[in-house]
């Protein structure tokens, strides 16, 4: 009986960036185990790591381009790429956030179907040792680099912004007011830009807004100030991350 195909590099990769749902990543984990690769994944987290602590952020993304292109010589047509600017609650400043997407002429679908599944967000700590998965309510402090993700669970548009201690609203989804941003219905998708915490005091509440229809992004503004709730047509998820003095 031939033996199963073992999990290809591409997808250690994104379970090692933490680009996987957690059904998903789970049971690849089982499948890693069963193959004795463990090691595998513990290899390219320690890699990345490392590159992201050793190289200033243009280096890094000709490494990132380095590694694809050898990749792509030995398996066919691959393209992947890190690096997001950093958008800080305060000023423009420039980063790398650890994050990788990858296409492929026969890439493996991974998404979320089926009735249970409800648009959500996901909120990543950028790490030395990689993306951190945070729980709602986690303990996050001034510096913080976060990464925003969706599951917008079929619905095609779309907002996520976040009020702070001071009442300060910031928009990441779309990074201005205006309309609702289309989304990608399928699978958890990252928003373009990472978000750095600055000093404002308590907590940072972020809430992620969808509809089947277009609608304004003054309608979350107004519910994150609670000046106003949303219209039925909104449904909404939300995740606080709590601030250590």
């Amino acid at each position: 009986m031939a033996s199963e195909i073992k999990v290809p590099d591409w997808l250690l990769e994104r379970l090692a960036a933490g680009e996987l749902p957690r059904a998903r990543a789970e049971a690849l984990l089982a499948r890693l185990r069963s193959e004795g690769r463990e090691d595998d994944l513990k290899a390219i987290a320690d890699s990345n790591a490392e590159i992201l602590a050793a190289l200033p952020p243009a280096k890094v993304a000709r490494e990132i381009e380095r590694r694809v292109d050898a990749q792509a010589a030995h398996r066919g047509a691959h393209r992947a790429w890190w690096a997001f600017p950093v958008a800080t609650a305060c000023a423009a400043s420039i980063a790398v956030a650890a994050i990788v997407y990858h296409r492929t002429p026969n890439q493996e679908y991974v998404g979320i179907k089926g009735p249970d599944h409800r648009p959500a967000l996901r909120i990543y700590r950028k790490t030395k040792a990689g993306p951190e998965l945070l729980r709602t309510n986690a303990q996050v402090s001034k510096g913080d680099v976060l990464q925003i993700r969706y599951l917008a669970a079929g619905k095609p548009f779309g907002v996520i912004a976040s009020i702070d201690g001071r009442g300060t609203v910031t928009f990441h989804l779309p990074e201005s007011p205006g309309r609702a941003a289309p989304l990608a219905r399928e699978g958890e998708r990252a928003l373009a830009h990472a978000y750095e915490l600055d000093d404002s005091p308590n907590f940072e509440r972020f809430l992620f807004v969808t509809s089947d229809v277009p609608f304004d992004t003054e309608e979350v503004a107004g519910a994150l100030r609670g000046g106003s709730g949303l219209s039925p047509a909104l449904a909404s998820s939300e995740f606080v991350v709590n601030k250590s003095p």
